[in-house]
């Protein structure tokens, strides 16, 4: 950035735009889905009408196309909740609105098996760094015209889905109950052995990274968020698999956007509440 100063408190990119996504406004719409992984972005461009990469640095990939005719963007996020707090943040300072997480998740319940979509509406907060921003007992929860858009995208598509109650941990192994050795020789905390168990008793169906954190965060920014989530470990049976739930998650995300965009152009829908300063 030849001849200006660039401030540490909200440092650019060399093209101008924010740091990490180096996006500028305008290089995105407002409505955006929200894949972990940056080849994800090129998968749910092959389902639209069509795409373009607009930006690619580290973990950050963002493509923008055109779905059933509407202006769609899509940005990778990364795993976990630092990465997503990076990426959601900068979207918002490029105008974005709306978000929907596109994933993965592990179901410690029997009703959901590999392939089901979860939709979650609330999250526990384990995350790590949704702590950074707001006390453990703010909630995690999903903006409700989000999920309204997400379950009638599903009954459009016919999708089998159902709506969840989820657990936001900054780990894979220990954190989701995952021994370090299969003997469990070395290191085995006597809570990771009950942590399934005691989520189950409280009602939780699933088990993820990022969803919490990207619920706090897009609230604390005025934005709608939502998810939907493909099982891809049954915790109950041992088993691993995507079963297609990754492809449907992805049109289920577009097809939500879609509606989502016309009932904000109808009226009937307004956007989140702008967050107010005190006084």
């Amino acid at each position: 950035m030849e001849g200006k100063i660039n401030r540490a408190s909200a440092p650019r990119a060399a093209n101008n735009g924010v740091y990490h996504l180096q996006l500028k406004p305008g290089d995105v719409p407002g409505y955006v889905i929200l894949p972990g992984a940056p080849e994800r972005t090129l998968k749910m461009a092959g389902l639209w009408d069509d795409a373009e990469e607009v930006a690619s640095y580290r973990e950050f990939s963002t493509v923008r196309g055109k779905y059933k005719g509407m202006d769609i963007a899509c940005t990778s996020t990364g795993i976990g909740g630092p990465s997503s707090e990076i990426c959601i943040h900068e979207l918002n300072v490029v105008g974005v609105h709306t978000c929907i997480r596109v994933g993965t998740t592990g179901c410690i319940v029997p009703e959901f098996d590999l392939g089901d979509l979860i939709i979650p509406v609330a999250c526990v907060r384990k995350d790590g760094t949704s702590s950074s921003y707001v006390e453990p007992e703010y909630p995690a929860y999903a903006d409700i015209y989000v999920v309204m858009a997400l379950m009638e995208a599903c009954e459009r598509l016919g999708f089998r889905y159902g709506l969840g109650l989820g657990y936001t941990v900054g780990s894979f192994y220990i954190g989701q109950g995952r021994p370090l050795s299969e003997d469990k020789s070395g290191f085995w905390p006597s809570f990771a052995a009950n942590i399934i168990p005691d989520l189950v008793t409280a009602g939780v169906t699933n088990i993820e990274m990022e969803t919490a954190a990207q619920f706090v965060v897009g609230r604390l920014h005025g934005m709608r968020m939502g998810a939907v989530l493909s099982v891809i470990s049954n915790r109950v049976l041992d088993r691993w698999g995507d079963e297609g739930g990754e492809e449907k998650a992805c049109l289920a995300a577009s097809e939500a956007l879609r509606i989502l965009r016309e009932w904000d152009e109808s009226g009937k829908v307004t956007l989140s509440v702008k967050m107010k300063k005190p006084g």
